[in-house]
Order: C-alpha cells, then structure tokens, then sequence
C-alpha cells in the first residue's frame, strides 16, 4: 500500500520503520534495530537461497525486532504520536482503491509482515479505514490492561513469507470471503504471492510491484505475478480491472483507458 521510495528517493518508512524512527524511542533502540536490518534484510532479498532456508532467519529477525519494541515502553497513545510524527507516502491511487471497495461492499484484506496498530493507525489518519469491509491481518501489539504499555505482541507472528490465507480461517475475515470465487492479490514481494494460499478460488488474479532494481529481478516477478507493475508505480492498473469487473456487475459502462506498459529487455 506505500510507495518503496519517498519523495526525496530516500527509503518510504514501513511500520516497523515508523515506531523505530521515533523521538519516543531511545537511540540505543535505533542502534540495535539498525543492526537487525543490516544483517537480515540481506538475507530476504537473496537471489541463492530458497524460500525454506530463509524462513528461520524471517523468525529470528521479527522477534528480535518485537523484543527491542516491547523494551521501550510503548503505549497507545504513544503509537498515534509516532504515526504523526514520521508520516509514510502510500501508493497513489490507494485511496480510489480503497474507496471503491467500501462502496461496493468488496472485502479489502490487508495482509501485512508489519504492525496492524501502525497500520490502522496511518490509515485513520488519512479518512481511509473502513471497518465494515475493512480487515487487517498482521502483526499485533499487545498492551498490558493494567499499565496501558505494550508487554507483548500476539500470536501469530506473520513474516514476509508466512503470509498465506490458511492464517485467514481462525479470523473474522474468513466469514466476509468464503463464498467468494474471485481474488485480486497485491503484493511488492515474492512471498506475497502465497497470501492467497488455503482457501479455494475460482479466479486470482496477482499483481506485483517491483519497486526498484527492475533489470535483477523482472524475470522472477514475471514468472510469479500475472501483472507486473515496475518503478514503484501507482494503483492505477488495479483501479481499472476493477471498473471493468464492476460493469460485469451490472454497474454504467466502463471504457478503459489508454494504458502505457514498460516491456523488459528478453520479454515476449
């Protein structure tokens, strides 16, 4: 839902990002959480290892990354001060997405390796979240009911590649989708591909954002997503295929709009 880069090309902060880069946090915390990226992220982006080899690493990663959060003594009123202070870009045309959907009782799953609260949170701010067709499946700070502070985040933890809709049937998301045939999956990772693993579909439909280093890896993203959107590009493919699709639903005739696509190099 965010943009990879921010205005000024530097890094758009992610809600593990949003909390660590804090005034509230101490410079210790950002220190150690640095490190973290530093040595794991490394390993998620690697081009050698499998999928399988990488998981225990996305483990050790997330934990220690929730041990340094629960550490500092975060409350909620904490959470909503930090959103306001490190203000994260989202893709352009997410609002128009999100809005169609809330209109048209479409169920919006947000599927997340990050922190609902922030999430939640970042979407309020904006007049976004939408709790009847809205739902956020991702990780979840726990507060202590009688200090009010973050002590412990629950269960399940989701990484980037445990991300898959067998999570969905214990939630009460699955109740809104499970007589539904047909799934647009978004995602800007490979993992992201298997968010709609565990539940029978008629139709899924993935598109993938390949945000930077499009020569490397357009290849992967092709054989993985059905649509590939390069550059850290916009909504706006998506926002079209479900104009169309809501035609088909009995809705005004939709024309589609000249669309311009980017073929890479080796392409058919």
């Amino acid at each position: 839902m965010t943009r990879f880069f921010a205005p000024n090309r530097e890094r758009n902060p992610g809600s593990h990002k949003i909390l660590s880069s804090s005034s509230r946090l101490t410079e210790e915390f950002k220190k150690e959480s640095d490190k973290l990226c530093e040595n794991y992220y490394p390993i998620e982006i690697d081009k050698v290892l499998t999928k399988e080899e990488k998981i225990p690493f996305m483990i050790e990663w997330w934990g220690k990354a929730h041990e340094l959060l629960i550490g500092q003594n975060i409350n909620k009123k904490d959470v909503k001060g930090m959103v306001a202070e490190t203000p994260t870009e989202l893709r352009p045309g997410l609002d128009v997405l999100i809005r169609k959907c809330k209109d048209n009782d479409i169920p919006f799953l947000i599927f997340s390796a990050g922190i609902a609260n922030v999430i939640e949170e970042v979407l309020t701010t904006r007049n976004l979240y939408h709790p009847n067709n809205m739902h956020i499946i991702s990780n979840q700070m726990g507060f202590n009911s009688k200090t009010g502070i973050c002590d412990h985040f629950k269960v399940p933890l989701i990484h980037v590649f445990n991300k898959n809709e067998i999570i969905i049937k214990n939630s009460p998301y699955y109740n809104t989708i499970k007589n539904r045939g047909n799934v647009i999956l978004l995602g800007d990772s490979i993992g992201d591909i298997h968010m709609a693993d565990g539940i029978q579909h008629n139709i899924c439909l993935t598109v993938g954002f390949l945000n930077h280093d499009v020569e490397d890896y357009i290849n992967t993203y092709l054989e993985t997503f059905d649509v590939v959107v390069v550059d850290d590009g916009p909504m706006d493919i998506v926002n079209h295929i479900l104009d169309a699709s809501l035609v088909g639903m009995g809705q005004n005739s939709y024309e589609l709009p000249l669309i311009r696509y980017k073929t890479p190099k080796n392409a058919s």
